[in-house]
């Protein structure tokens, strides 16, 4: 019997969802330092926004193998409602230049640039005994890079807002809240065009999934309220909260995209979409007749802490049947219906209990590693991924059942769902 190092190693690990060019785009950082600042060790089991979890060497140290490092543009309604982001900016110019002013698309292929830059800038300098990190295009890159033992990255982006380009525009989710705008509207044709020319782009740029939703709504769906109450008393949201419509879903613009993510064979993350939203995206995948084509990247269970973003059971069923895959997210609040800071059990309960519902081909790992979020604290950024493995060995949960979470399950869709 495998002790829980030997487990790890043996291990194909893989995330679904991480930050890394979020932070590297923003601050100009180096992914590839191995330098921890004064403020990062003091605040390294707290919010941080400027935090670093995520770098290659902590994804060489927690043996990491392949990792979704999803690309997320700033929306205009971040900083429409809150003061601090706009004295971030009033204090520093440049970023706002760089990451606010362009385009949303503009920005996210700048972003996928600058992880491919960061890659080939770690390959140059690197330690002799780590190993190459490869960016994947495809399925196949992914399973060529695992039989190398090379680090895999794999670009993603959250949120559809970033298919909009110069037509599309950047109010059209705070006038959404405000207006009261119906989920049924009409684009008009050029903006249609360009937001699924953009798309293609994405696809052809080898982009394995697209969110639809975040924190705003945008063209194409409506989200669910970003924070639970805990999240929300932190913020300045709380004079906001009752703009969000969570009864409206799919717009027909929408419905198109995740037609045409299915014509390409890209993945579809339905992470922070409203239930109606969801709903109906489930009733496309089965009209299409299609499986293995959709993931939540990140996320809880809604049985353990009830709120509208965590799939409920009857999800995690349809989720099964048809070989789809859900990512747990590494983030208190999520996944614990309170904020105590220690989140390792929150993590194996919520994994138990999509077992219990669905089996075991269904959960996998959904770190949301430095996109501004709160992590457990007793696993804090990519170096410390063996203590789950250790936590998770430690009560007598079968090896198969951990390997299938730590990124068997993943691997199936991103081998098998994901085409180009």
């Amino acid at each position: 019997m495998m002790n829980w190092e030997e487990l790890h190693k043996k291990s194909t690990v893989v995330d679904l969802h991480s930050h890394p060019s979020l932070k590297s785009s923003v601050f100009h950082r180096d992914i590839g330092s191995t330098k921890t600042k004064l403020l990062q060790k003091f605040f390294r089991e707290k919010f941080w926004p400027f935090s670093g979890r995520v770098t290659f060497p902590k994804l060489e140290k927690g043996g990491m193998d392949v990792l979704l490092s999803t690309a997320y543009v700033l929306e205009q309604g971040w900083i429409d409602d809150m003061s601090l982001v706009r004295k971030l900016f009033w204090l520093f110019p440049k970023v706002k230049k760089r990451i606010v002013d362009p385009s949303y698309f503009d920005v996210t292929i700048n972003m996928l640039d600058d992880m491919e830059q960061q890659v080939e800038l770690y390959n140059n300098k690197k330690p002799e005994h780590a190993r190459e990190v490869v960016i994947a295009k495809d399925a196949n890159d992914i399973k060529r890079a695992i039989r190398a033992g090379d680090m895999c990255v794999v670009h993603s982006v959250e949120g559809a807002h970033s298919l909009q380009g110069e037509l599309g525009g950047k109010i059209i989710e705070r006038a959404r809240i405000e207006l009261g705008v119906s989920d049924s509207v009409i684009e008009p044709d050029a903006v249609k065009k360009e937001i699924l020319n953009n798309l293609q782009a994405f696809h052809d740029r080898g982009v394995a999934y697209l969110g639809l939703a975040h924190f705003y709504p945008n063209r194409c769906v409506y989200p669910v309220f970003p924070y639970p109450e805990y999240g929300a008393s932190h913020l300045d949201w709380r004079e906001v909260t009752g703009r969000w419509d969570e009864t409206k879903g799919l717009t027909p613009l929408g419905e198109e995209v995740v037609e045409k993510m299915l014509d390409l064979g890209m993945l579809i993350d339905i992470s922070h979409c409203t239930i109606k939203a969801r709903k109906r995206i489930y009733e496309i995948v089965e009209s299409n007749r299609k499986s293995q084509c959709l993931l939540t990247s990140h996320t809880g269970a809604f049985e353990i802490n009830p709120l509208s973003y965590n799939l409920q059971d009857w999800e995690l069923k349809w989720f099964a049947d048809h070989g789809c895959v859900a990512g747990i997210i590494f983030m208190n609040y999520w996944i614990s219906p309170t904020d105590t800071g220690l989140g390792l059990k929150y993590i194996e309960r919520t994994l138990n209990h999509i077992i219990n519902v669905c089996g075991t081909d269904v959960a996998a790992i959904g770190t949301d590693f430095d996109g501004f979020t709160d992590p457990p604290d007793e696993l804090v950024d990519m170096s410390e991924l063996p203590r789950i493995t250790a936590y998770l060995k430690g009560l007598d949960i079968d090896d198969k059942i951990i390997e299938k979470f730590l990124g068997q399950n993943a691997l199936r869709l991103l081998t098998k769902g994901w085409r180009k």
